[in-house]
């Protein structure tokens, strides 16, 4: 659908559960980057949770705490870390995450700056999972209080 002069898909909050993924590969997939720029809207004071999936980590910007995290799977949180990031409705922003397998686990890195500005030389958030989830599909992710929308995905080596 067409928002703020570009063409984006849209996400609506509907009956039942308001989290949706979208996968963009197969579930082997792993050493790849995942970036998107996700539009919140504010509906009944309420905003979305938008982000992306890299190998089973979410990293997520999350409108209605203004914080900014990773987490694995949302029902079972066996690991996670949010610092605080402001996000404004009706603005685009560019979330950008990867992961590299070290020794000690998996070093998640995530990214987000407004859209139209330089992306930053430093990553916003790392997360270390000692417990490495090692591959997985890459995606998107929202959690819909109220419409969102995705623009400009890539996924690269």
């Amino acid at each position: 659908t067409d928002v703020d002069g570009t063409m984006a898909l849209k996400r609506s909050p509907g009956k039942g559960r308001p989290s949706t993924y979208f996968w963009l590969g197969p579930p082997e997939m792993k050493g790849y980057t995942v970036q998107a720029d996700v539009y919140m809207t504010e509906q009944k004071r309420a905003l979305p949770n938008m982000g992306v999936t890299v190998q089973r980590y979410n990293v997520i910007l999350k409108g209605n705490t203004g914080k900014f995290g990773v987490q694995t799977w949302a029902p079972h949180l066996r690991m996670a870390k949010e610092i605080k990031f402001r996000s404004n409705p009706d603005t685009w922003y560019t979330v950008k995450a990867t992961v590299k397998i070290e020794d000690d686990g998996a070093h998640v890195f995530g990214k987000v700056w407004e859209r139209g500005t330089d992306e930053p030389a430093e990553w916003t958030l790392e997360a270390i999972d000692p417990h490495p989830n090692t591959e997985g599909a890459p995606g998107l992710y929202t959690y819909t209080l109220a419409d969102g929308y995705f623009d400009n995905v890539m996924v690269t080596e």
